[in-house]
């Protein structure tokens, strides 16, 4: 049986399976430690205008001022900027709960959730953790370099320990002990590390950065058991889904590879323009923008294109599936889309005005997005129609 009836087969006995989300939480920036992308929310349009949240007092001269995607947990929302602020905010009404900050670095990772506390990786090369109520600091680790990625969080199914990973511009690959920080093992890679650590259910470690490897590994040991040379800088999140890890890169292409051997799957892309953007999945399609300003819909089992939805600017946001009908994303050209991901056509759009390189958090019936001005913006779910 060759790759692709392997994956086929996979994918229909665990379709599904990708909906692990809490109803209205955003525990993790892609929906699940696999970080697929995917939530069970069905949206309901047009989605209505909720309230904004200015990060920032003075907008001037600075530009790109988020780049952390948010996490929800409890009705309150997390996120930090680029001027090393980090923010709780209520769900229901943006209302400021607590604040905290490095002054000399920046927050452009999301944070993740670990029973009391939330954790996030800054510029200035630190993990951070705080009482996720009281915004109270607890323990904090120092890599030797810059951490850019989100946080991500694998419980180990032999002691039910959180541990956190975290990738830094040192080279390294971290795992922590959620408690206290403690270092449980560190593995060293080949170049700076953009993007989470993606974990499949088996517990193997998928991620990439500037070293062009997808890098596979044992979570429990951080053992590498793997090497993958997909030829470009990965900048992104990695998707893990039924054996295979998705990832998009700087070689223009999306491509699809075997976990257990390495093996490429499918690759996808035509065009002479970088993927920047962590793909989406469901059994039947990938979804992920590129910097040719389009959202393509990928055939998930062939890797035939099923669809592109053209923007006005690049796609640097990582969209998010709803409800297995809808994908949303934002875009440098300052809209926020939501696409039929049946079709590839447009079902609604609003303007935000500035360029968005967040993912959208998908908490319940709140979408939260944040913008290049440094403003949380939420939107609420529409009205069921009768």
């Amino acid at each position: 049986m060759n790759h692709l009836s392997r994956l086929c087969l996979t994918l229909l006995l665990s379709a599904g399976s990708t909906f692990s989300q809490t109803a209205g939480d955003w525990s993790y920036s892609r929906a699940n430690a696999a970080m697929t992308g995917v939530s069970s929310t069905t949206l309901n349009l047009p989605l209505q205008e909720g309230w904004t949240f200015a990060t920032i007092e003075k907008m001037k001269g600075k530009g790109e001022m988020m780049l952390a995607s948010a996490v929800v947990r409890n009705g309150k929302v997390y996120v930090g900027n680029k001027e090393g602020k980090f923010f709780c905010l209520e769900l229901s009404t943006g209302k400021k709960l607590w604040e905290s900050s490095a002054p000399k670095g920046s927050f452009e990772g999301a944070a993740a959730f670990s029973g009391d506390l939330v954790i996030a990786g800054c510029t200035d090369s630190f993990v951070y953790t705080w009482n996720a109520e009281t915004g109270l600091p607890n323990w904090k680790f120092e890599t030797q370099g810059e951490i850019h990625a989100a946080v991500n969080i694998w419980t180990d199914p032999a002691t039910k320990q959180d541990r956190v990973l975290i990738g830094s511009y040192d080279n390294f690959i971290y795992s922590l002990d959620a408690k206290d920080g403690k270092k449980l093992w560190a593995v060293e890679t080949g170049n700076y590390i953009n993007g989470g650590c993606a974990v499949s259910p088996d517990g193997k470690i998928a991620l990439g950065g500037c070293d062009a490897v997808l890098h596979i590994l044992e979570a429990s040991t951080g053992k590498e058991v793997r090497q993958i040379d997909v030829g470009a800088y990965i900048g992104n999140n990695v998707a893990v889904d039924a054996g295979v890890a998705y990832v998009s890169h700087y070689g223009n292409r999306v491509g699809a590879y075997s976990i257990n051997d390495g093996a490429k799957v499918w690759e996808y892309g035509e065009r002479d323009f970088e993927f920047y953007a962590a793909p989406a999945l469901l059994p039947k399609i990938v979804v992920v923008g590129g910097r040719d300003k389009r959202l393509h819909g990928i055939d998930r089992i062939t890797g035939k294109g099923l669809w592109e939805y053209k923007c006005r600017d690049r796609i640097d946001s990582s969209a998010v599936i709803c409800g297995e009908k809808h994908a949303v994303v934002g875009c440098d050209d300052g809209y926020l889309y939501v696409i039929d991901i049946a079709t590839g056509k447009e079902a609604w759009s609003t303007q935000i005005g500035a360029p968005i390189k967040t993912s959208p958090a998908v908490a319940g019936d709140w979408i939260i997005i944040g913008a290049d001005d440094g403003v949380v913006y939420a939107f609420k779910n529409g009205a069921v129609k009768k």
